[in-house]
C-alpha cells in the first residue's frame, strides 16, 4: 500500500514581484485586476498560513509521495516562483519526495514559459523517466506499485479572457512512447486541467483543455486508470462513465478561503481510498472531512 497527498492551486505570491511597464500589456495586467479589484487577493489572503499547515501534515502523516497539480503562483513572476518553491518546501529534505506539474498561472506569460521559470524552481519535484532527453513532459515516477505520470496541460495565453490549456500532439505522442516502456502497475496521470467538469462536460470555451478528447483517448490507450488535477477550485470526483473511460479527481484549491483542502490517497493493490481534509482557520489545522473509494485499472 502507498500513501499520497494531493494538493493544488495554492496561488502564492511575493511582497515585491518586480513589475515592469511591459507586464501591463500581458496577461499580468488582467491578473492585477483580478487580484486587486475582483477579490482574488482577498480570497487567498491566508495562503501562507494554509501552506504552513499543509507542510506540517506532509511531515507527520506518513506519505510516500507528495503530488502537486499546479498553480504555485499568481502571475508567474520570477520572484513569485522562487518564493512559492521555497514556501512549498521544494528543497526541504524533511519532506517526502514530490512530483509537480505547472498550472496556467505558472506559465502565465510567454516570457515565463520561455525562461522555464517553473521547471527551474521545481526541478527537484520533476524527476522521473522520460520518453527522450529533450523534453521535460511527460515524465513518470513509480511509487511503490503505482506509476504517476506527469503531463503538462498548461500554456501561456494572450487574450485577457483566455484561460485555456493544451497538451499538444507532440506531447501525447511522447506519452504513448513513455507508457510503452513502463512495467505493470496502476497508472495515474497528474495534470493541471480537467478533462470534464463535475457535470461530465468540457469546461467553458475559454477555460477548457482544448484537446481534452485527444488527451483522454491517449491516456485511455496507455492504460491510465485515474486522472488527478486541479484548475477548478471546487473539488469533485468523476467515476468511469460517459465521455471518460477512467476515474478523475479534482482536488480543488488548497488555499482559497472556504474552499481550502487537500486529498489523502491510500492505494492498496488497485483499490484507492480517498480522504478529503479541510483547513480550519480557528485551529490553524487541517481536519478530516469527506471520504471516497475508487477501483483503478490494474494494467
Amino acid at each position: 500500500m502507498i500513501r499520497l497527498i494531493h494538493f493544488s492551486d495554492v496561488h502564492l505570491t511575493a511582497p515585491n514581484v518586480g513589475w515592469r511597464l511591459g507586464d501591463l500589456f500581458t496577461k499580468r495586467g488582467t491578473g492585477w485586476v483580478n487580484v486587486r479589484l475582483r477579490g482574488r487577493g482577498h480570497r487567498f489572503r491566508y495562503a501562507n498560513q494554509v501552506v504552513e499547515a499543509l507542510l506540517a501534515d506532509c511531515r507527520t502523516r506518513g506519505y510516500d509521495q507528495l503530488v502537486f497539480s499546479g498553480d504555485a503562483t499568481t502571475m508567474a513572476f520570477d520572484t513569485e516562483m522562487t518564493e512559492s518553491a521555497r514556501r512549498l518546501g521544494v528543497w526541504d529534505a524533511t519532506l517526502p519526495p514530490a512530483l509537480a506539474v505547472p498550472g496556467n498561472h505558472d506559465l502565465y506569460t510567454f516570457g515565463a514559459t520561455r525562461r522555464r521559470t517553473f521547471e527551474f524552481a521545481f526541478s527537484a519535484w520533476q524527476q522521473g523517466e522520460r520518453a527522450d532527453d529533450t523534453h521535460t513532459y511527460p515524465f513518470a515516477k513509480k511509487v511503490g506499485h503505482v506509476w504517476l505520470i506527469a503531463l503538462n496541460s498548461a500554456k501561456p495565453n494572450v487574450l485577457p479572457w483566455d484561460a485555456t490549456g493544451r497538451v499538444g500532439t507532440a506531447q501525447l505522442e511522447r506519452l504513448k512512447r513513455l507508457c510503452a516502456r513502463l512495467d505493470a502497475g496502476p497508472r495515474v496521470v497528474v495534470s493541471h486541467y480537467p478533462l470534464l467538469t463535475r457535470g461530465r462536460h468540457p469546461e467553458a470555451r475559454w477555460h477548457r483543455l482544448l484537446d481534452w478528447a485527444e488527451a483522454r483517448d491517449a491516456a485511455a490507450a496507455c492504460g491510465v486508470g485515474l486522472w488527478l488535477h486541479g484548475h477548478k477550485h471546487v473539488w469533485y470526483v468523476l467515476e468511469t462513465g460517459e465521455a471518460q473511460p477512467f476515474h478523475s479527481v479534482c482536488v480543488g484549491s488548497t488555499c482559497q478561503e472556504k474552499l481550502w483542502g487537500y486529498h489523502e490517497y491510500e492505494i492498496d493493490g488497485t483499490r484507492l481510498r480517498g480522504l478529503r481534509r479541510v483547513f480550519d482557520l480557528g485551529t490553524g489545522r487541517f481536519l478530516d472531512a469527506d471520504r471516497f473509494e475508487l477501483e483503478l485499472n490494474g494494467e
